[in-house]
């Protein structure tokens, strides 16, 4: 790769650790080749890179780019700095809109699985991927209908929350056409059908992300013993603590 170094790689496959070397670099010269190396980066594996630049702009750029499905910290040594970064599903979630960000992300690989392996002609491993989507999904959204929102706010009348409470039904609605193509093994319907759900899905996550989720983060910092509290039952809630109740609500 042009000026960069891969200068050390220890480990293999998952356990991997890879050190880049980008001294002498420029951030935008080194841009590229810090985006590329992380959208290979897998669960277990570590990317070390070494510059002489303040790299905060440059992670924070990097970062938005792959979605926030990175965790990154950099140490200065001199004029030099060393940066260490490792998939954001090994790190732990800041507070819950870390979390519901991250959530976003997996979600979204699983749906994607799900019409890769539908386009494939794999049913049986779509319908699998399928249905541990769904579950996740409806654990997303009832943490965010009856969790968040009533705790953290957003105008449930005519705000930011009021818009995810009315796109959340109208997915919910999308996904159970999609479940219904399964049960009744109508599978030619499923790659339009994801086709379609999943621009719905993009839009949605762009503006919970971008008008709502400042606003619950500011929330959350006001108070950061509630915030500490919310985050430990998101984290039960989306591991299945809850099911129950998540089945009651979205059968």
């Amino acid at each position: 790769m042009s000026n960069a170094q891969r200068d050390v790689i220890q480990g293999s496959g998952s356990n991997a650790s890879i050190s880049i070397n980008l001294l002498g670099q420029s951030d935008q010269g080194a841009r590229p080749v810090v985006f590329a190396a992380l959208q290979r980066l897998g669960l277990g594996q570590r990317l070390q890179i070494r510059v002489d630049f303040e790299p905060t702009s440059l992670m924070k750029a990097i970062s938005f780019q792959l979605r926030d499905s990175i965790s990154w910290s950099a140490t200065p040594h001199g004029p030099q700095w060393e940066i260490e970064v490792r998939p954001r599903a090994e790190a732990e979630a800041r507070d819950v809109v870390d979390l519901l960000t991250w959530d976003h992300f997996r979600l979204d690989r699983q749906f994607a699985d799900v019409l890769l392996a539908a386009n494939q002609n794999d049913i049986t491993e779509a319908e699998h991927i399928f249905k541990d989507y769904w579950i996740g999904l409806r654990r997303h959204v009832h943490l965010e209908n009856y969790v968040l929102g009533p705790a953290l706010g957003g105008d449930a009348e005519h705000g930011p929350l009021g818009d995810m409470l009315g796109e959340h039904d109208s997915i919910v609605e999308q996904i159970r056409i999609l479940e219904e193509a399964f049960n009744e093994k109508d599978y030619g319907l499923l790659a339009p059908i994801c086709a379609v759900l999943s621009g719905s899905l993009a839009k949605h996550e762009n503006r919970e992300e971008n008008a709502l989720f400042p606003i619950w983060q500011t929330a959350c910092n006001a108070d950061r013993g509630r915030a500490q509290e919310l985050l430990l039952r998101a984290k039960a809630l989306l591991a299945g603590a809850e099911d129950r109740e998540v089945c009651a609500l979205f059968p």
